[in-house]
């Protein structure tokens, strides 16, 4: 906003994915594969599914060296709002892309009370950027991280209609220069802490 003083913003976190056009929205940030070919985009980051865990949790319940052994922890899943599914989740394992159903104990639907939940106990997968200021505070630590899996990428999407407007001109680029390569979160996720 001191960039562009003209700018408005209007936040609407949610995950679900929003008609943009219908809903008069300028700019959306959606992690994963693009479909509506109305809207131009920009690639900002790639994003990585990873399995979390507090360290209290850890020192407790043990720390799960294969993905196979989550079936021996209190697991938190992800339910998608779009379609009320829980989340599969994804590892590479010898070279190839398994996904596993687990037995959860509870989910949510909201990403942040995943990762708020977690903190408290409980072994869950989160998106990375999701949980990173957990793990930069150490509540969180990425466990089984060799198996992670980086799914897709962070998109910033606007409708063509709006290319001519100055602000939209520059918004997506100034959001280009938010996610650097590696990200701070990819660099948390690699440091010693995480095991």
């Amino acid at each position: 906003m001191k960039r562009l003083p003209k700018l408005f913003v209007d936040q609407r976190p949610r995950d679900r994915v929003a008609d943009l056009i219908e809903e008069g929205i300028d700019v959306a940030i959606r992690v994963g594969e693009l479909a509506d070919s109305r809207l131009l985009s920009r690639r900002l980051a790639p994003h990585r599914l990873c399995a979390f865990a507090s360290q209290i949790y850890l020192e407790q319940r043990g720390t799960p060296q294969h993905p196979d052994d989550h079936i021996h922890h209190d697991r938190l899943n992800f339910r998608f709002q779009s379609a009320g599914q829980a989340l599969r989740w994804p590892f590479q394992i010898g070279g190839r892309a398994v996904d596993l159903t687990p037995n959860a104990g509870g989910v949510a639907d909201c990403s942040d009370a995943v990762a708020a939940i977690l903190v408290v106990g409980g072994i869950g997968i989160s998106l990375s950027y999701v949980v990173a200021f957990h793990v930069e505070r150490g509540a969180l630590v990425p466990v089984l991280r060799k198996f992670f899996v980086e799914r897709s990428v962070v998109t910033a999407l606007w409708p063509e209609s709006r290319h001519g407007n100055q602000n939209m001109n520059a918004f997506p680029a100034f959001l280009g220069g938010m996610f650097p390569s590696p990200t701070p979160r990819d660099r948390l996720l690699k440091s010693p802490a995480g095991k």
